[in-house]
């Protein structure tokens, strides 16, 4: 099993030090990627992922994609696979668009990234916040048995976040590991994982923070049941942490995620 890490000055240096193990580096082609990308790319594979489109499953229109410079950019970085999220902007939606009117949406999207991406698609389950609701415009898209449905009907891979879940289950006050099992564990070819907090109202946040016991133990729970390829730690680090503390924090966080992926 890979594991990889979200690209950052903190990650660079524990790389140039040789301090931790890592089989790719993830990457987004938008902000510094340009200017990064050499360096990147001399140190790992780079797992791309969003092609600076603010592209989702959900959009309008996918002629805003460049799908030759998708193929182009997957190539360069080393890509295995290619993952988009599984959401819709409110934006995005027509007065009193439905559930059903939304599936079929992005089942047409979905044929048209497979007919034009050169590697499998994987679709990523998006977090269920009051920060995704109105900071991110997302309509709240989380009923499992839907994506599952949607995941098996396209015959299309699954990017499991699991934070994601977590979130999504805190927020709705579901069970965790019954939202779990109901999505497609067994068409998993990614998981991604960092740790969560809460906003300023003490509701659930995504804030890609450093992971605690409850991540750990999600992660070991749910590679009982899949079989990744690739782990990936999107972990940033949090305003009142120090660059030291970053690093710290990101080399005990890949360490132990070597160490749970290793004897799973």
């Amino acid at each position: 099993m890979n594991i990889g890490c979200n690209w950052s000055n903190a990650l660079r240096y524990l790389l140039e030090k040789d301090a931790v193990k890592i089989d790719y580096v993830k990457s987004g082609a938008f902000g510094g990627f340009d200017e990064q990308f050499s360096v990147m790319r001399s140190m790992r594979p780079v797992l791309l992922h969003g092609l600076g489109y603010f592209e989702n499953l959900g959009i309008k229109s996918t002629e805003i994609i460049d799908f030759n410079r998708a193929n182009e950019l997957i190539k360069r970085c080393g890509s295995p696979h290619y993952g988009t999220h599984l959401a819709i902007r409110k934006s995005d939606m027509h007065e009193g668009m439905k559930d059903e009117e939304i599936y079929e949406l992005f089942c047409k999207n979905i044929k048209i990234f497979k007919n034009n991406l050169e590697v499998p698609l994987l679709l990523e389950n998006s977090a269920d916040t009051p920060t995704d609701r109105s900071f991110f415009d997302l309509y709240p898209y989380n009923i499992p048995e839907k994506i599952r449905e949607l995941v098996i009907e396209n015959d299309v891979f699954f990017l499991l976040d699991i934070s994601h879940a977590n979130l999504t289950a805190k927020y709705n006050g579901f069970d965790i590991y019954d939202y779990l099992r109901k999505l497609p564990l067994n068409r998993v070819k990614e998981i991604h994982v960092n740790g969560s907090g809460y906003d300023n109202n003490g509701l659930p946040k995504d804030t890609h923070e450093s992971m605690k016991k409850e991540e750990y133990e999600l992660l070991k729970w749910v590679l009982n049941y899949t079989n990744p390829d690739i782990v990936i730690l999107e972990y940033t680090g949090i305003d009142t942490e120090s660059n030291e503390q970053v690093i710290a924090s990101l080399e005990e966080q890949l360490n132990n995620i070597q160490n749970i992926c290793n004897f799973r």
